[in-house]
């Protein structure tokens, strides 16, 4: 992968924008791995966030190659049929960070109590998709909204269920694991 030159040496990328539009240039291979991570990484000023973790692993593979976070999706399941829930490698993939670096999570999140079960698990930004989209397709954007009112007070309700008043205590929290 050969990133775009610049026209100095010390210019380095200061916008989002400006890295992708010089990134959608480049002609991505079918696998990016810990050195492409780290040349993105050498390349920006810019945090770099590897999406799609979804082993202990990737992450610490990642964490390796200069990412300054990892986000746990499987892309809505649509990419590998079979492939682990997002949910289901969540608390594995937080223990091998061990807080080092962020982690995002998404993949099923649709109610403040799956809020609550990523940040009890070891998330620390949950990030919300289809909810997001859904409120927006029905009533703009006071329907994204109301979208977000709704899920801050179910994760409300949830946390004064569990006896929680942080965000702090529910990270803390230890989550009944029963397997049917």
């Amino acid at each position: 992968m050969t990133l775009p030159q610049q026209n100095t040496a010390s210019a380095r990328p200061t916008s989002f924008y400006y890295l992708m539009c010089q990134l959608d240039r480049v002609q991505y291979p079918q696998k990016i791995g810990p050195d492409d991570v780290k040349r993105i990484a050498d390349y920006t000023d810019l945090p770099v966030i590897v999406k799609g973790i979804e082993s202990p692993e990737d992450a610490l593979y990642a964490i390796g190659a200069g990412a300054a976070g990892v986000y746990v999706s499987n892309h809505g399941g649509r990419q590998l049929n079979g492939g682990p829930a997002s949910f289901d490698v969540l608390e594995d993939v937080a223990k091998a960070v061990n807080g080092r670096v962020p982690i995002i999570f998404d993949s099923g999140v649709r109610r403040g109590s799956d809020v609550f079960k990523a940040l009890a698990s070891g998330a620390d930004l949950v990030a919300l998709g289809r909810p997001a989209i859904y409120g927006l397709a029905l009533g703009g954007a006071q329907g994204v909204q109301s979208v977000f009112e709704h899920l801050g007070d179910e994760l409300k309700i949830i946390m004064q269920l569990a006896g929680t008043k942080t965000i702090a205590d529910v990270k803390k929290t230890n989550l009944l694991n029963i397997k049917y």
